[in-house]
């Protein structure tokens, strides 16, 4: 598993799909900042999940995910 470097680690990083857009993003089941996939996963490559799913007029939920695993490998 892999720990949320913005949140300090309070959270863990899980592989997810964002069904509409059948993209891959990696997110924070604590603080839910996201990284894209293909993007080191540290603080400063972050994305705000609402910002993101609201840029592609979908609502921040995590219902809006499937796939959803915390241990993952890259």
């Amino acid at each position: 598993m892999v720990e949320c470097p913005y949140c300090e680690g309070q959270g863990i990083i899980c592989k997810a799909e964002v069904k509409k857009l059948a993209r891959t993003i990696y997110i924070c089941d604590e603080c839910d900042t996201i990284w894209l996939d293909g993007d080191e996963i540290k603080e400063e490559t972050c994305l705000r999940f609402d910002e993101y799913m609201n840029q592609h007029g979908l609502q921040p939920l995590w219902s809006e995910l499937d796939h959803i695993e915390k241990a993952w490998r890259k």
